[in-house]
């Protein structure tokens, strides 16, 4: 059983190289039996033989690989060039009208390999026809005086190999980056989808919890006049009504999305001053460090910012909770024009393997999904901006976040 595709490009190689060998083999026996060319047919066959076997053990070799590699692929390239020319120089050399699929290896590099493989193909190429050219019969170049005709054919292959080199490889550089871009575009859609779903869910859950908080409320006030001394009460109004403003304030957050987001300039001390109050009011038990360099700076913002830097201070929060910390540094500077956050934990910090999709993709957890993260990093995006999470050498984490500064016109 194979692994690589017959779509890939050493599955087509293998493919397109067998293909050949048949095509060779019925072709030196037609012009050797059939149209009674004076050819020498042992050596022929000896070199079409090597090369059956050169292909048979390549197929092994790259039975368990997905792709080649690109220097794998070059080698295979020059093995079909080198085959080439022995059996061309076997019949004919460059008078041989097949002496033009010398230019076959040159395209299948110049689609798929870097530049430098694919002008040491050329090179190689230009260099067998040469050789090919120098060694040909005396009597194929003076035969109704042919030698300017050969000459021409020279020139032209050259020509054609510079074509292709500079033209294919730009053409199929362009058609890379379109491809990438179209990933990068759908890839881009299918998160919008999956931040619409999950805005949808959160909106359903908050209309179904809006009934059963209304009735705990009235309830409290029934229970309360009853017993009017119980030491409970006030914990249990604290909490209820951090319920009714969470949801008041995913409720004004959902009507604000239903409109274009509107952006206007903020100074990052104002924000950063909201910050740690929200901070400080939902996570009382942790110090929240604030170091600001560049209060004056504006940034473009909406009212999303706050609740999505809120996330991650949340995080950072959470990270400590579980190691018995209690200090978040949050950092922020201004460099090159971009404004430069970073939140800081003590925590036992994130395992390598999620750190890359963490904030990009839902990652599961005995915590939770990250979904926190994704919406946060959504929010930054949006914004021109961008987040990244890496590990602390002693402990903890530290999400770096940035943003473009506002150019104050005077």
């Amino acid at each position: 059983m194979f692994v690589f595709s017959p779509n890939s490009a050493i599955g087509r190689l293998l493919l397109l190289r067998t293909i050949a060998i048949v095509v060779q083999l019925l072709m030196v026996l037609a012009g050797s039996f059939v149209f009674y060319k004076d050819l020498n047919l042992f050596p022929v066959l000896l070199v079409i033989a090597v090369e059956s076997a050169f292909q048979l053990v390549s197929v092994y070799a790259y039975r368990n690989t997905y792709e080649a590699a690109h220097t794998g692929m070059l080698l295979q390239l020059l093995a079909d060039v080198i085959f080439l020319t022995i059996i061309l120089s076997l019949s004919g050399g460059a008078s041989n009208a097949f002496v033009s699929l010398l230019l076959l290896p040159i395209v299948i590099g110049a689609v798929t390999l870097p530049k430098h493989f694919v002008i040491v193909i050329a090179v190689s190429a230009i260099a067998s026809y040469g050789y090919l050219f120098w060694q040909m019969p005396s009597e194929h170049v003076h035969h109704m005086n042919m030698t300017q005709h050969f000459a021409g054919m020279l020139v032209n292959f050259v020509f054609s190999v510079l074509v292709i080199v500079f033209v294919v490889m730009a053409l199929a550089k362009q058609l890379q980056q379109r491809e990438i871009k179209l990933a990068k575009a759908r890839e881009k859609q299918l998160k919008n989808e999956q931040l619409l779903a999950l805005g949808a869910a959160a909106a359903q859950a908050t209309h179904q919890l809006a009934t059963p908080i209304a009735t705990l409320g009235l309830l409290l006030e029934e229970v309360q006049e009853e017993h009017p001394q119980h030491p409970a009460w006030q914990d249990i109004q604290v909490a209820l009504t951090q319920c009714k403003e969470q949801l008041e304030g995913f409720r004004a957050q959902t009507e604000y999305l239903k409109h274009t987001p509107s952006q206007a300039p903020l100074k990052i001390g104002d924000l950063l001053s909201e910050l740690k109050s929200l901070a400080a009011m939902q996570f009382s038990s942790q110090s929240i460090i604030l170091e600001v360099s560049n209060q004056q700076d504006l940034i473009c913002a909406d009212p999303l910012l706050i609740p999505a830097l809120l996330n991650v201070v949340a995080n950072a929060a959470r990270a400590n909770e579980q190691t018995s910390q209690t200090k978040i540094e949050i950092k922020s500077c201004s460099q090159n024009h971009v404004w430069i956050l970073t939140i800081s934990d003590l925590g036992s910090g994130i395992e390598p393997h999620k750190l890359v999709k963490l904030g990009h993709d839902i990652v599961p957890s005995e915590h939770g999904l990250g979904m926190a993260l994704v919406l946060s990093n959504a929010t930054l995006e949006r914004l021109q901006g961008k987040m990244t999470i890496e590990n602390n050498p002693q402990c903890g984490a530290t999400t770096t976040i940035m943003l473009p500064l506002m150019k104050i016109t005077i």
